[in-house]
C-alpha cells in the first residue's frame, strides 16, 4: 500500500504537467487562446455600452462561417447565423464515412451548440435554418427562405459575412448533375454509402445465383466505382474504397466479390495531387496502384449517363478545334455502378448573383481586398471558398480567414489577412499517408535530415513525410481540430471499431430492388451474401411470361 501511494504521489505531478502541456500545445496549434481570455482590443471596443448592439449576420456554417461565429461573439454584438444545414461538417472525414470507417455523427457538430456557446459571450446569438437567396447591399438586408416554396425572411445587418462555401463544379459536362454522386455534404456521403452496399448485395446475389453473359456484365458494372478528380478528396476516397474492398468486403461478402471490385481514379491533369510536390504525388500513385486502384491521368470525362461514363484524352483549354476533335475521336464509354464527382468547385448562386449586382466580372467568387472586404459593398466581407482572395480553396485557408474576420468584427478593426500555411496532408489508407510540412529553418532542422525527409517547395522550406508517420500525423492533427469532447470520443471509438471489428456495412436503405429487370432475367437482392444455400437457384420467370402472353 505504501509503495502504491508513493507511486501515485510521484506520477500525479508528471501526468498533470503532461496534460497541461498537451492542452497548451493543442490550444496553440489551433490558435484558440482567446477562448480563455478577453483580449484588450475586444474590451476597449465595447466601452460604449449605450450604443445599440451591432448586428452581425453570417451566411454559412462551414469552416469559414463557424470560425467567424466563434471569434466575433463579444459584448454588444447581436449575431445571426443563416445556413440550410443545422450542423458543421468536418469535411476531411467524409471519405471515411462513405465506406463506414466512421459514422456521420462523428463528422458533424450540432450548430446550435456552437451558437449557444457564442450567446454566452455576445448580446445575443441566433441560428436561422434557411437559404440566403439575395443580398441588398444598399439597404443592408438579406432575403432568405426556409426552402424553395417556404417562408421568406428578411434580415437586416450592420456587418455581413458571406461564407457560403462553394458547390461542386460540373464544368457543364452532360449528365454529371443528374447521374453522378458527390462528396461535398453529409447527405452525399450517406448516398454513396448506400449505393456501395446496395451494389455489393446485388453483385453477391448474382455471383452465387446468376448465369450468362448479361449477368457477368452486370456484376462487373455493379462492382466498378469511378472517382473523378485526383485531388486530396478523390485520392483519399479511392484509398478508403481500396481498404474497404481488401478487408471488409472479403470478410462480409467473400473473396469472389472483393476480387472483382474495380476502383478507377480519373484525373484530367498529367498527375494526381497537384498541390503536393511531384515526388509525393508519385508515392501516392504507386501506393494506390499497389492496392489495385486503376489510376488514369491525362484523361477527362466527357459525358455521364445512367450507369455509364465516357472517357477521352484531356486537352488544354487553349487547344485547337482540331486537337479537341482528335481527342473526342478516341472517346470510349464504360459501364459503372457508381461515379463520384470530386473534380473541382464552383461559386454558389448567391455568390454569382451578388458579384454580378456589384459589377464584378469574375463570377467564380466575390472580389475582396486585403482585409477580406467585398469590393463595392460597405460592411460586407467574404471568406473561404466564396471569396477571390488569392488563396487556395482549402479548409485551412477558410478556418484562418474565419478567425481573422471574427476577431476583426469583435475588436472593431480591419487589418490585412495574412495566411500562414502549415502544410498539406493526405491519407492513403492502410496505415499510410503523405505530408508536406512547412518547417522553419533553425538548429532543429537537422532532425529532418536524419529521418531522411526531403526538402521540397519553391524555397526548399518544406519537408516530406510518408508512410505510417504521415498517417499518424493525419489522424492526430484532424482529431485535434474537432470542436468537442463528444466528437473526439466518438471518432476515436469509430476508428477503434473499424480497426478491430470492421467497418459499418449496414445499408441505410431498407427497400429491395431488382438487380436485373429484363423480360427473362430478374434477381432480387436480399439475405446474406457470404454463403448462399445451394437450394436457391436462378430461375427464369416463365410462368409470368406465359400469363402475360395469354393476356396480350
Amino acid at each position: 500500500m505504501g509503495f502504491m501511494q508513493f507511486a501515485v504521489r510521484r506520477a500525479a505531478p508528471v501526468l498533470g504537467t503532461a496534460g497541461i502541456g498537451a492542452w497548451a500545445t493543442l490550444t496553440t496549434i489551433n490558435d484558440e487562446w482567446d477562448e480563455y481570455y478577453t483580449p484588450s482590443t475586444a474590451a476597449s471596443s465595447s466601452d460604449n455600452n449605450n450604443a445599440p448592439p451591432e448586428k452581425i449576420v453570417i451566411l454559412g456554417s462551414g469552416w469559414a462561417g463557424l470560425n467567424a461565429l466563434r471569434k466575433c461573439a463579444g459584448p454588444n454584438k447581436e449575431v445571426v447565423v443563416v445556413s440550410p444545414r443545422p450542423h458543421f461538417l468536418y469535411t476531411p472525414l467524409l471519405a471515411g464515412s462513405a465506406v463506414g470507417t466512421i459514422t456521420l455523427r462523428s463528422a458533424c457538430e450540432p450548430l446550435r451548440a456552437m451558437v449557444e456557446a457564442a450567446a454566452g459571450k455576445a448580446a445575443s446569438a441566433t441560428f436561422v435554418r434557411a437559404d440566403a437567396r439575395e443580398v441588398d447591399v444598399g439597404n443592408k438586408t438579406v432575403r432568405a427562405t426556409t426552402d424553395e416554396d417556404g417562408m421568406e425572411l428578411q434580415l437586416s445587418y450592420d456587418k455581413l459575412v458571406v461564407a457560403v462555401g462553394a458547390a461542386p463544379n460540373t464544368f457543364g459536362i452532360s449528365g454529371v448533375s443528374d447521374h453522378a454522386l458527390f462528396l461535398k455534404e453529409a447527405q452525399d456521403s450517406a448516398k454513396l454509402h448506400a449505393r456501395l452496399l446496395s451494389n455489393l448485395e446485388k453483385a453477391a446475389a448474382l455471383i452465387q445465383h446468376g448465369h450468362g453473359d448479361t449477368v457477368e456484365k452486370e456484376i462487373d458494372r455493379l462492382l466498378k466505382v469511378i472517382v473523378v478528380g485526383g485531388g486530396p478528396t478523390g485520392v483519399e476516397l479511392a484509398a478508403e474504397l481500396a481498404d474497404f474492398a481488401h478487408k471488409d468486403v472479403v470478410m462480409r461478402y467473400g473473396a469472389d466479390v472483393a476480387d472483382r471490385i474495380n476502383i478507377v481514379l480519373v484525373e484530367a491533369m498529367p498527375r494526381i495531387l497537384a498541390p503536393f510536390d511531384e515526388s509525393l504525388a508519385n508515392v501516392a500513385r504507386d501506393h494506390l496502384q499497389s492496392r489495385g486502384v486503376d489510376v488514369r491521368t491525362g484523361v477527362a470525362i466527357t459525358q455521364v449517363a445512367e450507369g455509364m461514363a465516357t472517357f477521352a484524352p484531356s486537352t488544354p483549354r487553349n487547344a485547337s478545334p482540331e486537337d479537341k476533335a482528335k481527342a473526342l475521336a478516341q472517346a470510349a464509354t464504360e459501364e459503372t455502378g457508381a461515379l463520384v464527382w470530386a473534380a473541382g468547385i464552383g461559386a454558389r448562386p448567391l455568390v454569382k448573383k451578388l458579384a454580378k449586382s456589384l459589377g464584378q466580372t469574375d463570377l467564380r467568387g466575390l472580389k475582396v481586398d486585403s482585409a477580406l472586404r467585398v469590393d463595392g459593398a460597405e460592411g460586407v466581407y467574404a471568406i473561404g471558398d466564396a471569396a477571390l482572395s488569392g488563396c487556395a480553396p482549402t479548409a485551412q485557408v477558410a478556418a484562418q480567414q474565419g478567425k481573422h474576420i471574427g476577431r476583426a468584427l469583435r475588436d472593431g478593426t480591419d487589418t490585412p489577412f495574412e495566411y500562414k500555411h502549415a502544410g498539406s496532408l493526405c491519407c492513403l489508407g492502410s496505415g499510410n499517408g503523405i505530408a508536406q510540412l512547412l518547417v522553419p529553418s533553425g538548429p532543429g532542422s537537422f532532425v529532418w535530415d536524419l529521418i531522411g525527409s526531403d526538402a521540397v517547395g519553391p524555397n526548399g522550406d518544406q519537408r516530406t513525410l510518408t508512410g505510417a508517420p504521415a498517417f499518424v500525423l493525419w489522424r492526430s492533427l484532424y482529431w485535434t481540430k474537432l470542436l468537442s469532447l463528444r466528437s473526439r470520443l466518438s471518432l476515436s471509438a469509430d476508428w477503434m471499431k473499424a480497426r478491430f471489428a470492421g467497418r459499418d456495412v449496414v445499408e441505410p436503405v431498407l427497400q429491395r430492388k431488382p438487380t436485373i429487370s429484363q423480360p427473362h432475367e430478374r434477381v432480387e437482392s436480399f439475405g446474406t451474401s457470404l454463403r448462399r444455400s445451394r437450394t436457391v437457384k436462378f430461375v427464369q420467370e416463365k410462368a409470368k411470361d406465359a400469363t402475360r402472353s395469354k393476356i396480350l
